[in-house]
């Protein structure tokens, strides 16, 4: 059966979903059982256990099913050496992507969907309510590791797709849909997806917004400083350094962390660093580490830190080298007044730049997003910001690709113990997706059989 008109396809998707919230509700729990906990490529933590793998194969399968041609690679990542987002260590050994392309009967716009598989780690499980790889439904949410960021939004998303295939509903433009990896750590799965090719004329990512819509973000800087001295026994009178005494990296270090929080506060006050949707941008020393032993002076010593800007702080690019540039500067200034630092400067890594992004005033895709959520029952919908990323911002300044993200579940929930999602999000963000690809794609009304 081919449906006749936009009308009729929106009354028997929508019957469709409410007829199948269970198949949606398992589907997220399908996902979240997969044990998916971002795999540490940054050198920052332990390696942990993977199944991205296996949750690949089985969106795979569910999209084939549905007709959709399928796409399943593992990107080589020396292809991608030259891009900030991705780290010179950075591999996609049994980590492959997934990407699916409904083929539309011709004349419609295309659509993307795009969902990232990876979840933090869910931390002391015995913390949790529910065991977070084995999801529970209690109140009317569904608690697990990634219900919410965004296993969630995916279930939805591809539940919303199964409903026109169901209802034959056939579209003239085209649908993609995205399953990528390691979002979490800096979006460097998305960014491979695009360098293949994949592309349409707009974007829809399901991160959990409490069905509002993400247009705008913070860009995110990772650095690591390590600092140098020289041991010694803490317990003993130290000739000056320059006769060979012993010089402390701890000490080193602070001082240079009192210039980056001295940076931290001009910079979170300045009037020209204000956005209607966004926080003043941040800087937070993340991690300090130093010394072996409590009675010998350390001889390095090592800062992490979590920068985020704005997006008028972005370079030419849209990337965020003017502000590392104001980083290294500030640094630069404590290491001249120092003589060991002068001597022994401090050794950067940069280890992400996750670009800002705005979707630009009047783009089709956002009306056509609240229109969509309304006429859906979502309660106001309306374009919110995110201080944190989300894969539209390097699709945009990379490819040049309009996003928006929109999907269920509260993003304050987000990596938290007792992460959830509420059904009845689920159910509206896949009648409002289904409705975003009627409208955006367009029916195929010639085909009446």
């Amino acid at each position: 059966m081919t449906t006749t008109n936009t009308t009729q396809a929106i009354t028997l998707v929508d019957r469709y979903i409410g007829e199948h919230t269970d198949d949606l509700i398992e589907a997220v729990r399908t996902l979240v059982r997969f044990k998916t906990e971002s795999v540490d490529l940054l050198g920052l933590g332990d390696p942990l256990p993977n199944e991205e793998a296996q949750l690949q194969e089985w969106v795979a399968d569910r999209l084939a099913k549905q007709g959709f041609e399928v796409d399943q690679w593992e990107p080589d990542a020396a292809e991608l050496r030259d891009n900030r987002i991705v780290p010179e260590w950075h591999h996609w050994h049994d980590r492959p992507m997934t990407v699916g392309r409904l083929v539309g009967t011709g004349g419609g716009r295309s659509l993307m969907i795009n969902g990232h598989v990876d979840v933090v780690p869910a931390g002391d499980v015995s913390r949790w309510t529910y065991p977070p790889f084995d999801p529970q439904i209690a109140d009317g949410r569904i608690y697990g590791r990634g219900t919410t960021d965004m296993k969630g939004g995916i279930a939805a998303a591809l539940i919303a797709v199964e409903a026109l295939q169901a209802c034959g509903v056939r579209l003239r433009g085209d649908v993609l849909f995205e399953a990528v990896t390691d979002e979490e750590i800096g979006g460097m799965g998305s960014v491979a997806a695009a360098a293949r090719g994949y592309q349409a004329d707009a974007a829809i990512i399901p991160e959990p917004t409490s069905l509002n819509i993400y247009t705008a973000t913070r860009g995110i800087l990772h650095a690591r400083l390590e600092v140098v001295g020289r041991a010694a026994h803490a317990e003993v009178a130290q000739p000056d350094w320059r006769d060979g005494g012993g010089v402390n990296a701890n000490h080193m270090a602070l001082r240079i962390a009192d210039g980056l929080l001295g940076l931290e506060a001009d910079r979170s006050s300045r009037p020209t660093l204000r956005h209607p949707l966004l926080s003043a941008p941040s800087l937070q020393i993340t991690g300090f580490h130093g010394g072996s032993y409590i009675a010998t002076i350390p001889e390095k010593a090592e800062l992490l830190m979590n920068l985020t800007y704005l997006p008028v702080e972005a370079d030419s690019n849209g990337f965020g080298s003017l502000v590392q540039a104001e980083l290294e500067a500030v640094v630069d200034q404590v290491v001249s007044q120092q003589d060991w630092l002068a001597q022994h400067p401090p050794r950067w890594t940069w280890i992400l730049d996750y670009p800002p992004y705005e979707l630009p005033a009047g783009s089709p895709i956002l009306d056509a997003v609240i229109a969509a959520a309304s006429d859906a029952g979502v309660r106001d919908p309306h374009a919110v910001g995110l201080d944190s990323g989300y894969d539209g911002a390097p699709l945009s300044a990379l490819f040049g690709l309009k996003s928006v993200a929109f999907g269920p579940g509260d993003i304050q929930v987000a990596h938290s113990t007792d992460e959830f999602v509420p059904i009845d999000e689920l159910v509206l963000a896949a009648k409002s997706i289904a409705r975003m690809l009627i409208d955006w794609c367009e029916v195929d009304t010639t085909d009446n059989i």
